[in-house]
């Protein structure tokens, strides 16, 4: 598809990247790689082509990191909100979320912090809301590790999918 971006969306890997090559090496070529919060990393060392875009937010484990704990991102015509998610009390209502996502203008929010994965476009607003999950504590039945491609195009809306490492 015209100007189509493939993007990696990772998150709660609490520096514990023994997947990230099966992934990276299974998953390129892709545009651009995003992590949700608690990387405890330099994810620039993890990529093979130092020139590949890499974005990441503090997390609630990332306790002396200097990175933002929210994140825009314009890709194409669509604005990504990343962020880790804990501020937001996410375990327990998606609003507050949706509502930080709709003050940003975002059209997709990327989060993290439950290690469950979560792929929908909410109804009200058409944001699509995306959990990666986990690549190595997965919390959700079964405990698969999972992470996210985002997928970004000229002539659609933004999708994801949740794939298993």
């Amino acid at each position: 598809m015209a100007g189509e971006k493939k993007i990696l969306v990772i998150s709660d890997t609490h520096g514990d990247y023994r997947r990230t090559d099966a992934l990276i090496e299974r998953e390129k070529p892709f545009d651009m790689l995003i992590h949700c919060g608690d990387a405890q990393i330099d994810l620039k060392a993890l990529i093979p082509d130092p020139s590949l875009p890499v974005y990441a937010v503090k997390g609630n484990c990332d306790v002396l990191s200097p990175l933002p704990e929210v994140l825009t991102v314009k890709v194409g015509y669509y604005n990504l909100m990343i962020t880790h998610g804990h501020r937001y009390h996410i375990r327990s209502s998606m609003d507050l979320l949706l509502e930080a996502a709709r003050q940003n203008f975002a059209d997709v929010v990327l989060f993290g912090h439950t290690h469950v994965p979560v792929n929908y476009r909410a109804q009200e607003s058409g944001i699509l809301v995306v959990n990666p999950g986990s690549l190595v504590y997965p919390k959700q039945v079964p405990r698969e590790a999972t992470y996210a491609v985002l997928t970004i195009s000229e002539d659609e809306l933004p999708k994801a999918e949740i794939k298993v490492l």
